[in-house]
């Protein structure tokens, strides 16, 4: 019970500070469309911004924080942490040098990257735009990456508010960059330059809330420490396996450029917006719950390793499927209301992220099982399980959606769709491994558990489509807009959580006794 409430209290504080992280990258992705374009200059910045933004979106999901929570969350248990960073300071020291190698094989070998990336840009002043914006920003990589490491020794002493909120300083100082720089002389150019300074500004902003962790330190390389060369084995194919999902965005967005200008950008807005709730429950409790683990682990307690994990994954999926859903039914409003905002954000184009979206919430539900699953490998010290299973998952990726790109007339949707579907493969491979290396992980339970949730999905699936179909908003006022689908979002969040609470799903009572004691606490505080 104790572990129960130290989780849920961890996971709180980081989808809470999430929250304020996705909607400020929000901010930021909206400006794109409306202030760059849907256009050949759009799809350059996207295109390059993928690329370098790679490397952002592991760190994020926890890739270095996997391999570094476990083992220096490991040492502190056993009360073993001045040697301990011996193992860590090393590990940083080399990832800085690697890092440094990164950006400058980045900055050099441009142009070969862009080709392989963007295989249907036909204009070579397009192609020459999109390898200077990646010159640009991959400075970034390196700030982004140390921010990481930073966000790592946060979350091993249970600090994570501090590093759930460095990521809303990059958002914020990237929409200002778009901003500020989109209609000047500079043009995207200098958009560019001021998302890598952003990078710079977070990664010094991690650095002063890490600061005091850092008392044992040192700039050395004790390269023969048992625990570096553990940390060298978890870390390689950590960062590899945590990226799997943006490799695989990555080569959807490949496949997307060969659908015309536009197309990359379409598929981007659909993609953030699908990745607004994954990041904020997913995420949040894919980093809540690694500590959690590993400790479960490190002294012996396999029932509450197996307990915490399949609570985690209720939890995450109580929330993202109805919100999988929603984006299905109202997924034409939610874009327009999101990101329409000029007129350089056309109506077909709301249709065409719109239909996007739709693929994609197929992956919310898949993709969020991933996520905290590849923690309970990561918990395990066993980071090759998901490398692998991650990387058949990418083949069949691409052969999807070349399948779809040569045999069908769904065009980038179809990108969207081979994504999803490859991504369900994934969750039922990690699924199944997982329970057979732990003899058991409760399957029977989440089957269960899903049984009761789909049908409250749908009945609010249902109460959404006739909402949105009877309930029509006229006015083009921005506002109006809002309180439409706020409205209809508000509804939807009711009848669910009265479904849900009614069919009887444990979870659910578990989610409203968090809310409840929290508003408590709010309203004594108040007092």
């Amino acid at each position: 019970m104790k572990n129960n409430k130290k989780l849920t209290s961890a996971a709180v504080i980081v989808m809470s500070s999430i929250v304020v992280s996705r909607i400020t990258g929000f901010l930021r992705e909206m400006l794109v469309p409306n202030m760059i374009g849907i256009n050949e200059t759009g799809d350059a910045y996207t295109i390059a911004f993928r690329i370098t933004g790679l490397m952002y979106d592991m760190l994020v999901g926890g890739a270095v924080a996997a391999a570094l929570i476990p083992v220096l969350s490991g040492y502190i248990a056993k009360k073993d942490e001045e040697n301990g960073w011996k193992a860590v300071g090393t590990f940083i020291n080399v990832i800085m040098l690697v890092m440094s190698l990164v950006c400058l094989s980045g900055i050099l070998f441009a142009p070969q990257i862009v080709s392989l990336i963007a295989v249907g840009f036909k204009s070579e002043a397009q192609r020459q735009l999109t390898v200077d914006l990646t010159r640009i920003l991959f400075p970034s990589v390196a700030f982004l990456m140390l921010a990481g490491l930073a966000n790592g020794v946060l979350n091993s002493y249970h600090r994570f508010a501090a590093a759930a909120y460095g990521p809303s300083i990059y958002n914020l100082g990237s929409a200002i960059s778009i901003l500020l720089f989109s209609n000047s002389r500079w043009g995207v150019r200098g958009v560019a330059f001021g998302v890598m300074g952003s990078a710079l500004i977070y990664f010094l902003f991690q650095l002063l809330f890490t600061f005091r962790n850092l008392r044992h330190y040192r700039f050395g390389f004790c390269l023969k420490h048992e625990g570096f060369k553990r940390l060298t084995k978890l870390a390689i194919p950590s960062l590899i396996s945590s990226a799997i999902v943006q490799i695989n965005a990555i080569v959807t967005g490949a496949f997307a450029t060969l659908f015309g200008s536009g197309g990359v950008t379409a598929l981007n807005i659909a993609d953030r917006t699908w990745q607004m709730p994954y990041g904020i429950f997913a995420q949040g409790m894919g980093i809540a719950i690694l500590p959690s683990l590993s400790s479960d682990i490190a002294i012996g307690k396999t029932e509450e390793y197996k307990n915490t994990l399949m609570r985690g994954i209720k939890v995450v999926l109580l929330l993202t499927i109805p919100s999988g859903v929603g984006f299905m039914v109202l997924k034409e409003p939610i874009i327009r209301t999101i990101f329409k905002m000029t007129s350089l954000f056309s109506e077909e184009s709301v249709l065409v992220a719109g239909n996007i979206l739709m693929f994609f919430s197929i992956a919310l539900l898949s993709q969020s099982i991933v996520t905290i699953i590849n923690r309970a490998f990561y918990a395990l010290n066993d980071t090759l399980t998901p490398l692998l299973v991650g990387g058949t998952t990418i083949i069949i990726n691409i052969l999807l959606s070349f399948i779809f790109y040569k045999t069908t007339n769904m065009g980038v949707s179809g990108m969207a769709l081979s994504y999803s579907l490859a991504s369900a493969l994934n969750a039922i491979f990690l699924l199944l491994i997982l329970n057979k290396k732990m003899k058991g992980i409760y399957l029977k339970q989440l089957m269960g558990f899903l049984v009761k949730i789909l049908p409250a999905s749908l009945i609010m699936g249902g109460i959404l489509f006739l909402m949105d179909t009877f309930i029509t908003v006229d006015s083009q006022a921005k506002i109006v807009e809002v309180i439409s689908l706020g409205s209809k979002i508000g509804v939807g969040v009711m009848v669910y959580f009265a479904a849900v609470l009614l069919i009887g799903v444990e979870e659910a009572n578990y989610v409203k006794n968090i809310f409840v004691s929290k508003l408590r606490d709010i309203k004594n505080k108040r007092i």
